[in-house]
Order: structure tokens, then C-alpha cells, then sequence
């Protein structure tokens, strides 16, 4: 039997951060073939939900433990995909932040995105695999992502 779980919103915020893999590591001594493709917002902005928001993004090139623990997961059970840069919109809304974007607009949170992680020492970690935060995303955001050799998921 093959298992493929797939989680969004791994990143360095306190509310999601890396806690869940406890419970991947379960799964694992239980299906030792289980896969998990853990999505990885850049730099996790939350701005609207008390509580939840953040007062700046949390790139994740500025939290090196966070970095690490990504890295050392074991490449059989784990692959890392794109998350979106901020998740959202910035003073607009904790999602969609794809949703909306010219073809421009996609182009430059694609390399901003890929800056960050290069920054972060993460590069052959990530894979070129992309879920849109709340699963939704222009066409021309499809367009850049394709033409930047992205695989997409989840439309």
C-alpha cells in the first residue's frame, strides 16, 4: 500500500511550524514507505487574523533552525514544494495571494521566492512543485510558474 500526505503552511510561524513532522515520523514507523510533500510558504505573512498575525513576513531564510530541520528530513518520505511568498495578501487577506497577479506580478514573487530560498541554503531541498495558497491562482500566475519550470498542484 502506497501513502502520500500532503501538508500545507510548514513554516517558521508558531502556530504551524515544524511540529507536525512528529506526527509524519508516526506514520512513517508505521508505513515506512509513506511520502509527505510538505508546502512551504517563503516568507509566511499573516496580517488580518488576531492572534495569527505577524508584524513582518517570516522569511524562512531568517530562521536557520527552521532551515535545518527541513534539510535533514530524509529525502524517501520527504520532498519540500512552494508555498506561495507570503501566503497572502498583505493587509487584504491571509490567502489568495496568487489569485490575482498579472503575468508580472507572478514573475517577481516567483524570483523573490526562489531568492530566498537560495538565501536559505535550501535550493536542491525545494523542488519545483507549487501549490497555490487556497488552492487559487490567475492564468497568468499559471503561465510564469510554467515558464519557470514549475510543476502545479491542487488548482
Amino acid at each position: 500500500m502506497k501513502v502520500n500526505i500532503s501538508i500545507d503552511d510548514v513554516s517558521p510561524h508558531p502556530r504551524s511550524s515544524v511540529k507536525v513532522l512528529d506526527r509524519c515520523f508516526s506514520i512513517i514507523n508505521t508505513f515506512p514507505e509513506a511520502k509527505f510533500s510538505l508546502f512551504v510558504p517563503i516568507a509566511y505573512w499573516r496580517t488580518i487574523k488576531p492572534g495569527i498575525a505577524t508584524k513582518a513576513p517570516l522569511r524562512i531564510d531568517a530562521f536557520p533552525d527552521f532551515c535545518k530541520t527541513l534539510k535533514d528530513l530524509p529525502a524517501d518520505n520527504f520532498e519540500i514544494g512552494y508555498h506561495g511568498l507570503f501566503h497572502g495578501i498583505p493587509g487584504k487577506s491571509d490567502n489568495d495571494e496568487f489569485q490575482y497577479l498579472s503575468y508580472d506580478q507572478a514573475l517577481e514573487k516567483i524570483g523573490l521566492m526562489e531568492e530566498i530560498v537560495a538565501s536559505a541554503d535550501l535550493k536542491g531541498t525545494f523542488k519545483k512543485i507549487f501549490r497555490p495558497p487556497a488552492w487559487r491562482m490567475s492564468p497568468h500566475a499559471i503561465k510564469a510558474l510554467r515558464e519557470c519550470n514549475f510543476k502545479l498542484l491542487a488548482l
